[in-house]
């Protein structure tokens, strides 16, 4: 895709000096949970194998990005629709989990439930794009490492090179994951943090090591 050298129009608003494949990033995904409470990533208190699935994209720039009507799909088909109204802040994030009830702060990005049911996301391996109706804007092929019963993260976060197993990560700690923040549990820039949600999030990570 060629850099434009004026203008760019994204889900209605405007870029400058900008590609969409610059403009969000897929920085973490989880397809294997950890098969007992520790692969809980939606902290809804169980374990569920494809519910605690999740795929964690960055909006890059520092203008809100409306996503309404874009899709996620992998290398078998389409595993969520964005609904209307759905935006992500600039410098900030959105975590689309399989499903279940997603329980905590997440960072203060935005956070779904995929639309149909399920992520899909096969153990083994996949490929996973955002396309905005038009053009995939971003995507990622993992393979066998993603089987390991913790999320692939990009290590430093937003590096832009492979994913890697989380508990290997830089700052991790040995946690498995971190869905709507950091490696290390801070926030993204365009997140603000309220209350005491950088402490919550210190305390999961203790548990899911």
């Amino acid at each position: 895709m060629k850099k434009l050298v004026t203008i760019l129009m994204l889900g209605g608003i405007f870029l400058f000096g900008a590609t969409a494949s610059q403009a969000l990033i897929i920085n973490e995904l989880l397809a294997d949970p950890a098969a007992d409470i520790t692969g809980d990533a939606n902290g809804d208190g169980v374990r569920d194998g494809s519910e605690d699935e999740f795929i964690e994209i960055v909006n890059e720039t520092s203008e809100t990005l409306d996503i309404s009507g874009w899709v996620i799909n992998d290398a078998v088909g389409l595993r969520h629709t964005f609904p209307e109204g759905t935006e992500i802040p600039g410098g900030c994030g959105i975590v689309v989990f399989g499903g279940g009830t997603p329980t905590g702060t997440f960072g203060n990005v935005v956070v779904q439930t995929s639309s149909t049911g399920y992520l899909g996301l096969n153990n083994s391996g996949d490929t996973v794009f955002i396309n905005d109706g038009v053009n995939d804007v971003a995507t990622y092929t993992y393979g066998a490492e993603g089987g390991n019963n913790q999320s692939l993260t990009q290590d430093p976060d937003l590096g832009g090179g492979p994913l890697v197993e989380h508990s290997t990560a830089t700052g991790s700690d040995g946690a498995l994951f971190s869905p709507g923040t950091m490696i290390d549990g801070t926030f993204f820039d365009g997140c603000e943090p309220v209350g005491n949600d950088s402490v919550n999030w210190s305390n999961l990570k203790a548990m899911y090591r």
